[in-house]
Protein backbone atom coordinates (compact mmCIF):
# COMPACT_ATOMS: atom_id res chain seq x y z
CA UNK A 1 0.00 0.00 0.00
CA UNK A 2 1.46 3.08 -1.08
CA UNK A 3 1.93 6.67 0.74
CA UNK A 4 -0.27 8.96 -0.47
CA UNK A 5 2.37 11.92 -0.46
CA UNK A 6 -0.41 14.73 -1.38
CA UNK A 7 -2.30 14.04 1.89
CA UNK A 8 0.76 14.10 3.35
CA UNK A 9 1.93 17.38 1.98
CA UNK A 10 -1.40 18.95 3.09
CA UNK A 11 -0.68 17.71 6.66
CA UNK A 12 2.97 19.37 6.37
CA UNK A 13 1.73 22.78 4.63
CA UNK A 14 -0.79 24.04 6.85
CA UNK A 15 -1.54 27.36 8.11
CA UNK A 16 -1.08 26.68 11.98
CA UNK A 17 2.32 24.67 11.02
CA UNK A 18 3.74 27.21 9.04
CA UNK A 19 2.43 30.14 11.65
CA UNK A 20 4.70 27.86 14.09
CA UNK A 21 7.68 27.67 11.84
CA UNK A 22 7.75 31.53 11.41
CA UNK A 23 9.19 32.04 14.72
CA UNK A 24 12.44 30.83 13.82
CA UNK A 25 12.88 33.66 10.98
CA UNK A 26 11.28 36.16 13.69
CA UNK A 27 13.87 35.27 15.69
CA UNK A 28 16.62 35.82 13.97
CA UNK A 29 15.09 38.85 12.81
CA UNK A 30 15.02 40.09 16.53
CA UNK A 31 18.89 39.33 16.60
CA UNK A 32 18.93 41.39 13.56
CA UNK A 33 16.97 44.30 15.41
CA UNK A 34 18.39 44.11 19.08
CA UNK A 35 19.41 47.46 20.94
CA UNK A 36 16.95 49.00 17.74
CA UNK A 37 13.22 49.99 18.84
CA UNK A 38 12.29 47.34 16.20
CA UNK A 39 13.45 45.08 19.06
CA UNK A 40 9.95 45.45 20.49
CA UNK A 41 7.76 44.58 18.08
CA UNK A 42 9.31 41.95 16.72
CA UNK A 43 9.58 40.14 20.42
CA UNK A 44 5.61 40.81 19.96
CA UNK A 45 5.15 39.23 17.14
CA UNK A 46 7.18 35.97 18.24
CA UNK A 47 4.44 35.96 21.86
CA UNK A 48 1.85 36.36 19.69
CA UNK A 49 2.52 33.57 17.43
CA UNK A 50 3.05 31.28 20.16
CA UNK A 51 -0.49 30.95 20.88
CA UNK A 52 -2.09 31.67 17.11
CA UNK A 53 -0.60 28.61 15.61
CA UNK A 54 -3.12 26.76 18.12
CA UNK A 55 -5.66 29.24 17.82
CA UNK A 56 -5.46 28.59 13.98
CA UNK A 57 -5.33 24.62 14.29
CA UNK A 58 -8.58 25.16 16.23
CA UNK A 59 -10.27 27.42 14.02
CA UNK A 60 -9.30 26.29 10.75
CA UNK A 61 -9.59 22.61 11.58
CA UNK A 62 -6.11 22.23 11.08
CA UNK A 63 -4.73 20.52 13.98
CA UNK A 64 -2.04 17.30 12.71
CA UNK A 65 0.29 14.73 14.65
CA UNK A 66 2.56 17.18 13.58
CA UNK A 67 1.55 20.18 14.57
CA UNK A 68 1.13 18.85 18.16
CA UNK A 69 4.67 17.98 17.88
CA UNK A 70 6.31 20.85 16.27
CA UNK A 71 4.75 23.41 18.51
CA UNK A 72 6.23 22.24 21.85
CA UNK A 73 9.20 21.86 19.94
CA UNK A 74 9.56 25.38 19.05
CA UNK A 75 7.99 27.02 22.24
CA UNK A 76 11.19 25.04 23.59
CA UNK A 77 13.64 26.11 20.88
CA UNK A 78 12.33 29.73 21.07
CA UNK A 79 12.83 30.20 24.70
CA UNK A 80 16.14 28.62 24.83
CA UNK A 81 17.18 30.45 21.67
CA UNK A 82 15.81 33.59 23.51
CA UNK A 83 17.45 33.24 26.65
CA UNK A 84 20.58 32.90 24.93
CA UNK A 85 20.39 36.10 23.47
CA UNK A 86 18.48 38.03 25.62
CA UNK A 87 19.73 37.04 29.51
CA UNK A 88 24.04 38.43 28.42
CA UNK A 89 22.09 41.56 28.48
CA UNK A 90 21.42 41.21 32.32
CA UNK A 91 24.50 41.80 34.98
CA UNK A 92 23.45 38.29 36.29
CA UNK A 93 25.73 35.12 36.89
CA UNK A 94 25.15 32.14 34.71
CA UNK A 95 23.71 30.30 36.89
CA UNK A 96 20.51 31.85 37.07
CA UNK A 97 19.19 29.93 34.16
CA UNK A 98 19.43 26.83 35.97
CA UNK A 99 16.36 28.81 37.46
CA UNK A 100 14.58 29.49 34.19
CA UNK A 101 14.68 25.86 32.72
CA UNK A 102 14.20 24.23 36.69
CA UNK A 103 11.05 22.90 35.51
CA UNK A 104 12.15 21.72 31.97
CA UNK A 105 15.10 20.42 33.28
CA UNK A 106 13.03 18.15 35.98
CA UNK A 107 10.52 16.91 33.35
CA UNK A 108 13.32 15.76 31.03
CA UNK A 109 15.11 14.14 33.68
CA UNK A 110 12.11 12.32 34.91
CA UNK A 111 11.46 11.09 31.04
CA UNK A 112 15.25 9.60 30.57
CA UNK A 113 14.62 7.93 33.78
CA UNK A 114 11.21 6.86 33.17
CA UNK A 115 10.33 7.15 29.41
CA UNK A 116 6.71 6.38 29.64
CA UNK A 117 6.22 9.47 31.51
CA UNK A 118 8.02 11.45 28.49
CA UNK A 119 4.98 10.60 26.77
CA UNK A 120 2.96 12.47 28.75
CA UNK A 121 5.30 15.35 30.18
CA UNK A 122 2.58 18.24 28.66
CA UNK A 123 0.31 17.55 31.37
CA UNK A 124 2.21 19.48 33.99
CA UNK A 125 2.50 22.50 31.90
CA UNK A 126 -1.32 22.44 31.14
CA UNK A 127 -1.95 22.62 34.97
CA UNK A 128 -2.12 25.87 37.05
CA UNK A 129 1.29 25.90 38.14
CA UNK A 130 2.42 24.82 35.14
CA UNK A 131 1.09 27.42 33.28
CA UNK A 132 2.01 30.25 35.98
CA UNK A 133 5.63 28.55 35.24
CA UNK A 134 5.44 29.70 31.26
CA UNK A 135 3.90 33.17 32.00
CA UNK A 136 6.57 34.40 34.47
CA UNK A 137 9.01 33.19 32.48
CA UNK A 138 7.42 35.50 29.87
CA UNK A 139 7.72 38.03 32.25
CA UNK A 140 11.50 37.40 32.73
CA UNK A 141 12.11 37.64 28.96
CA UNK A 142 10.84 40.47 28.90
CA UNK A 143 13.21 41.96 31.69
CA UNK A 144 15.96 40.66 29.16
CA UNK A 145 14.66 42.32 26.50
CA UNK A 146 14.29 45.63 28.32
CA UNK A 147 17.70 45.06 30.12
CA UNK A 148 16.27 45.78 33.61
CA UNK A 149 18.52 43.55 36.11
CA UNK A 150 16.48 43.85 39.19
CA UNK A 151 13.38 42.86 37.93
CA UNK A 152 15.03 39.84 35.58
CA UNK A 153 16.62 38.71 38.93
CA UNK A 154 13.49 38.43 40.65
CA UNK A 155 11.43 37.49 38.56
CA UNK A 156 14.02 34.83 37.57
CA UNK A 157 13.35 33.04 41.51
CA UNK A 158 9.68 33.61 41.61
CA UNK A 159 10.23 31.20 38.06
CA UNK A 160 11.88 28.70 40.34
CA UNK A 161 9.75 28.79 43.40
CA UNK A 162 6.98 28.18 40.85
CA UNK A 163 8.35 25.76 39.29
CA UNK A 164 9.26 23.59 42.27
CA UNK A 165 5.54 23.93 43.20
CA UNK A 166 4.42 22.77 39.62
CA UNK A 167 6.93 19.85 39.75
CA UNK A 168 5.88 18.50 43.27
CA UNK A 169 2.83 18.45 41.51
CA UNK A 170 4.04 16.61 38.87
CA UNK A 171 5.94 14.29 40.99
CA UNK A 172 2.08 13.33 42.67
CA UNK A 173 0.82 12.78 39.10
CA UNK A 174 3.94 10.62 37.85
CA UNK A 175 2.86 8.41 41.09
CA UNK A 176 -0.34 7.92 40.18
CA UNK A 177 0.45 7.60 36.54
CA UNK A 178 3.22 4.86 37.10
CA UNK A 179 1.32 2.93 40.14
CA UNK A 180 -2.28 2.62 37.39
CA UNK A 181 0.26 1.20 34.69
CA UNK A 182 1.85 -1.28 37.63
CA UNK A 183 5.25 -0.11 37.84
CA UNK A 184 4.33 0.20 41.51
CA UNK A 185 2.24 -1.55 44.04
CA UNK A 186 1.42 1.44 45.62
CA UNK A 187 0.78 5.43 44.66
CA UNK A 188 3.12 5.73 48.36
CA UNK A 189 6.14 3.86 46.86
CA UNK A 190 6.07 5.64 43.33
CA UNK A 191 5.46 9.47 45.19
CA UNK A 192 8.23 8.23 47.45
CA UNK A 193 11.10 7.91 44.47
CA UNK A 194 10.21 10.38 42.47
CA UNK A 195 10.32 12.79 45.78
CA UNK A 196 13.56 11.45 46.74
CA UNK A 197 14.95 12.50 43.10
CA UNK A 198 12.85 16.11 43.04
CA UNK A 199 15.19 16.50 46.49
CA UNK A 200 18.16 15.36 45.08
CA UNK A 201 17.63 17.93 41.44
CA UNK A 202 16.62 20.41 44.53
CA UNK A 203 19.64 20.22 46.20
CA UNK A 204 21.98 20.72 42.83
CA UNK A 205 19.45 23.84 42.37
CA UNK A 206 20.42 25.12 45.51
CA UNK A 207 24.20 24.03 45.50
CA UNK A 208 24.41 26.25 42.02
CA UNK A 209 22.38 29.25 43.49
CA UNK A 210 23.16 30.08 47.15
CA UNK A 211 25.37 33.21 46.44
CA UNK A 212 22.42 34.14 43.42
CA UNK A 213 20.05 33.82 46.31
CA UNK A 214 21.49 35.50 48.82
CA UNK A 215 22.02 38.54 46.40
CA UNK A 216 18.21 38.49 45.32
CA UNK A 217 17.04 38.96 49.01
CA UNK A 218 19.21 41.79 49.32
CA UNK A 219 16.85 43.44 47.07
CA UNK A 220 14.62 43.62 49.62
CA UNK A 221 16.84 44.14 52.67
Amino acid sequence: MGIDWRERSEEIWTVPNLVTVARLPLFLLLVATLNTLWQYPVFALIVVTDGLDGWLARRLDQATELGAVLDPAFDKLIALLLVAVLFPRTDLAVEYLALFFLRDGFILLLGLSTPLLAMESEDIKASFFGKAVTNVQFVSMVAMLVSHTAATQVSMFLVGFLSAVAVADYVVYAGRVMTVRGFFESRRAAVGVYVVVFLLFGLLVRLLLVTQLRSTLDLFL
